[in-house]
């Protein structure tokens, strides 16, 4: 645990969870059933990931918007450690419409959409969130210090005591910094050993005392489940630790830490819907990688493309 002053007064947990993949759609259509959902939460819970990152757009599809948080927000209520012992947070600004032909996707930063979908979300859990981050800037229609003021209305508005940031370049979180006179409490971006970009992001963050979620630790889809040799460093570096605690490390467990390891601000937020793989993320927690391990993870290749470029 460590201390995050501008995101909450609570303990803040090494890795936290995101919550997305509890709501995929499967083969038959449907999600995977919420008592599974909340089982996988709360065995995250109970092993000390106290955080658990969700966003109002992550569902099974269009018409099933709300549906992670709704989940969530189950989880929370019924886990037996108690609300006040965790960190939720929810992201909006996405606008994600069903249609005949599948869904579409937008960008919404004014003042009213952030305050409609932030009550929204609030509903949904059935509780006030920790912190709600813009989701995606939209570059193309609204100038961001205004999506930053609508972001310091829904605090004022009570529907979260802190806000945070996501998906955003330096120049833009300089604008919320500034906008928000140094009252940013987050700022959420992919980082992971396949994407790398945006370090100048983490770096302020760090500096700041933001604290900086890194999502897609694993770097998502094929290049999750194929880590190992699509990045070998995190491999040999994982064989080492193997070697030297006596204990089975894996390349995921190494790539948590080596995210952990950039300052106290940085909590990966990685995606498991089952028991064995929140078994993984928990030990990584305690995994402490040597100065030149980081060094060579830092500097070994990556594919710097984004899993969502903007």
């Amino acid at each position: 645990m460590t201390s995050i002053p501008l995101l909450t007064d609570k303990p803040v947990p090494v890795i936290g969870v995101g919550a997305m993949p509890l709501s995929n759609q499967r083969a038959d259509g449907d999600p995977m059933p919420t008592e599974d959902a909340v089982a996988v939460l709360h065995h995250a819970f109970d092993l000390g990931m106290t955080l658990v990152d969700t966003a109002d757009i992550y569902a099974p599809d269009g018409h099933r918007v709300g549906h992670n948080e709704r989940v969530v927000g189950e989880a929370v209520r019924t886990w037996p450690g108690g609300r006040d012992n965790l960190v939720v947070v929810t992201k909006i600004g996405i606008v994600r419409t069903p249609g005949h032909d599948g869904d579409t996707w937008s960008r919404d930063g004014s003042r009213d959409h952030l305050l409609r979908a932030a009550e929204a979300s609030v509903e949904r859990l059935g509780f006030v969130p920790d912190v709600i981050c813009n989701h995606r800037v939209n570059r193309t229609q609204q100038p961001y210090a205004d999506t930053v003021r609508g972001m310091l209305a829904v605090r004022e508005a009570g529907f979260a005591p802190a806000i945070g940031i996501g998906n955003v370049h330096l120049d833009e979180a300089e604008i919320a910094w500034e906008v928000s006179e140094g009252t940013i409490a987050a700022v959420e971006n992919e980082r992971s050993p396949r994407f790398r970009g945006d370090t100048d992001v983490l770096e302020w963050a760090v500096r700041h005392g933001v604290a900086y979620f890194a999502w897609s630790p694993f770097g998502g889809g094929r290049d999750a489940a194929e880590l190992p040799t699509r990045y070998p460093a995190f491999a040999e570096v994982a064989a080492e630790q193997t070697e030297s605690t006596g204990a089975p490390v894996t390349a995921h467990e190494v790539a948590l830490a080596w995210l952990s390891a950039y300052g106290p601000p940085v909590v990966p937020i990685p995606a498991f819907t089952r028991f064995p793989t929140a078994d993984s993320a928990a030990r990584a927690a305690h995994l402490t990688l040597t100065t030149d391990q980081l060094a060579r993870l830092e500097a070994s290749p990556s594919m710097e493309t984004s899993l969502f470029p903007d």
